[in-house]
């Protein structure tokens, strides 16, 4: 079966053609994981003037910068890919200090804002299974899984999907 993604991603094709490659291989539940969170973080802008909002977006778009330099390296993506969500882990520890404890003032209660609280829950109970997924897959990239998505090796390991036929 001869696809666009079929081929390895040899050094002559361009980064950027490869980076898109690899993203388009994804599997469709993990893209829609993937929007999910997206989506979830981008409803910190209602919130803003919060703190917890704050430090949502600012981890959120530390990720951004992660994301370049580690699909530009690897030319696609790969299971160690997960370290690009380091940030979230900081802010994770910040989040629970703030929601279950009083350790940087009163925690965070359903009866301050409803809504506001709801969503702090879902954005950290969402990130925790985000990193420790990404955990799982940088142990896995370090047992020897070290392919590329979209290439035949990571198709064969049924780690990812093959485009449309050309």
């Amino acid at each position: 079966m001869n696809t666009q993604l079929s081929g390895r991603f040899d050094p002559s094709i361009p980064t950027r053609i490869a980076a898109f490659r690899s993203w388009q291989s994804i599997k469709t539940p993990v893209m829609i994981w993937l929007w999910y969170l997206n989506i979830l973080y981008w409803v910190g802008f209602f919130y803003l003037a919060r703190p917890e909002a704050f430090w949502a977006l600012l981890s959120y778009f530390a990720v951004g910068p992660l994301v370049f330099i580690m699909i530009t390296r690897q030319r696609g993506l790969t299971r160690l890919s997960g370290l690009i969500h380091l940030p979230w882990a900081v802010f994770l520890i910040y989040l629970g200090l703030r929601l279950f404890t009083d350790a940087l003032g009163p925690a965070i209660s359903a009866g301050d804002d409803l809504a506001y609280f709801s969503w702090l829950q879902v954005v950290f109970w969402s990130t925790l299974i985000c990193v420790v997924l990404d955990v799982v897959d940088v142990m896995r990239w370090f047992a020897g899984a070290r392919y590329v998505l979209g290439t035949p090796a990571a198709v064969a390991a049924k780690a990812s999907k093959l485009g449309r036929a050309n």
